[in-house]
């Protein structure tokens, strides 16, 4: 059974749930024209049907005094187990992101870190993972964008 895809509507309430999840079925149903009853029942459809899988809040990171982010990308084996490498990954505190990647690099990571040993202890954690051929890191200098 496929997922009906959402129509330009539900598009425009997603888009707007994006940028601020605390708003109110009557702010999001003035922006699109319908009244807050008729959003509230399509943003229940989205959840049932999987299109909005959480809420969450994203933290300023100016005011997590003394944490810095890095980016770390990994190359892996083709006959990596990817189920594995990505359950290993989750379970590490330090990791916020994974995104699994098409082209030359499988993973990009973020990790949050406060000081330069948490950092090389994640990155050495990430390096020993089965699998992985190659892995650099970046340190985040800042923030530009984060939805």
């Amino acid at each position: 059974m496929s997922i009906p895809r959402p129509d330009a509507t539900d598009e425009r309430i997603l888009r707007l749930l994006v940028r601020n999840a605390r708003a109110s079925w009557r702010e999001i149903g003035d922006l699109v024209g319908l009244s807050a009853n008729a959003v509230a029942q399509r943003v229940r459809r989205l959840e049932l049907q999987g299109w909005i899988r959480a809420y969450t809040i994203v933290l300023d990171p100016a005011l997590d005094q003394g944490s810095s982010f890095a980016i770390v990308q990994l190359k892996m084996t083709l006959e990596s187990d990817d189920d594995e490498v990505e359950r290993a990954m989750a379970a590490m505190p330090q990791v916020e992101e994974i995104l699994d990647l098409a082209g030359p690099v499988d993973y990009q990571v973020r990790i949050r870190y406060r000081s330069q040993p948490e950092l090389a202890e994640a990155v050495r954690a990430l390096r020993a993972l089965p699998g992985v051929t190659r892995i650099e890191t970046r340190a985040v200098l800042r923030d530009v964008l984060t939805r």
